[in-house]
């Protein structure tokens, strides 16, 4: 059976430097929003997605590299949001911003995605994805981009640490392939009610709350996983849909998040929304195949099942219990 108790404060030193160095959100993906107020005259707004922690803010270090024939027509103003560090400003670009490279100094060090959106005057739009591999590039006209949603639903499901190993969870706790796709599908249709309705605006909750109890389902999980199978409660080995039912709902807020980081384009929310679903929908399943192909490949010994339970119990639940605490504390800090 897992310590849980007994060795949860020694992994909770192990947590904080794997947070410090891979936080559950730094995938959180930065914006940069370019209107054209004039001709070849553009405000910027520079969303820099940032990591809370106790009475302080982590910056990412990245800056946003325009081409050099733009020209600062004022200084910055800065604005410190949840989550993000917001500077503001225009520029003056002669000839304009269409066929001319724009990038994020510093993004090549990080898994973060930058999402930029240019808003000419004429109400036509061009958008960019940047990311690690790709820092730089340019705006080659209209268009709304939408399969950059589709991807960065994928990406923040395999990059989204808390999220990950909810799912993990689940697929340890489950016994039996109809109950796995049972309990898969609740958190499938939970997140995504609550995705649609927190995107779109109809229901909005504390970032920093959501994050806190997304940490708390990974604590309620990893209890359950460190008990025998016949000392579990009846919630977590006979209706484990309804655990994946309720605890979606919380990770669906989760994934608002980040369309709330870059906002949906006006003309297409819809079907950027869906786009960004459906992502997530691949990510989850690319993870899942991942683990029970490994399993069934792998075919261990009862004992050794066992004790890859007992490693996973003891990370997901000493990450939960750091990630509570810590986001509990940001929440009731500010």
């Amino acid at each position: 059976m897992c310590r849980f108790f007994l060795l949860c404060l020694f992994f909770m030193g192990v947590s904080l430097s794997v947070s410090i160095s891979a936080s559950a959100h730094e995938v959180r993906p930065g914006y940069i929003e370019i209107n054209e107020t004039s001709l070849d005259v553009f405000d910027i707004a520079w969303k820099q997605p940032v990591r809370d922690s106790v009475n302080q803010v982590a910056a990412l270090g990245l800056r946003p590299v325009f081409p050099a024939h733009c020209v600062r027509l004022n200084a910055s103003t800065m604005h410190r949001r949840p989550g993000a560090l917001i500077e503001q400003f225009s520029l003056k670009c002669e000839g304009g911003l269409l066929g001319f490279a724009v990038g994020v100094e510093g993004l090549q060090k990080t898994i973060t995605d930058i999402f930029v959106r240019l808003t000419l005057s004429d109400g036509k739009t061009s958008t960019l994805r940047l990311t690690a591999q790709s820092p730089i590039a340019s705006f080659q006209g209209g268009g709304t981009g939408l399969v950059s949603y589709f991807l960065l639903g994928v990406e923040h499901l395999l990059f989204g640490f808390d999220h990950i190993l909810f799912i993990i969870g689940l697929v340890f706790l489950v016994s039996g392939w109809r109950l796995l796709v049972w309990t898969i599908s609740g958190f499938t249709l939970a997140h995504s009610v609550t995705l649609a309705l927190s995107a779109l605006g109809a229901i909005t909750l504390s970032p920093l709350f959501v994050e806190a109890m997304i940490a708390l389902s990974l604590i309620f999980i990893g209890w359950e996983l460190s008990r025998p199978p016949e000392r579990r409660s009846h919630l977590a080995t006979i209706y484990p849909q309804s655990v994946a039912l309720g605890f979606g709902l919380l990770h669906g807020f989760g994934f608002a998040g980040v369309i709330a980081a870059i906002g949906l384009p006006r003309d297409a929310a819809l079907a950027a929304l869906a786009l960004f679903n459906v992502g997530l929908e691949v990510g989850q399943l690319l993870l899942i195949a991942i683990l029970v192909g490994g399993l069934a490949l792998l075919r261990p010994t009862p004992e050794t099942r066992t004790n890859i339970i007992q490693a996973a119990c003891l990370l997901i639940g000493s990450l939960g219990v750091y990630w509570f605490l810590e986001r509990s504390f940001t929440l009731f800090n500010l």
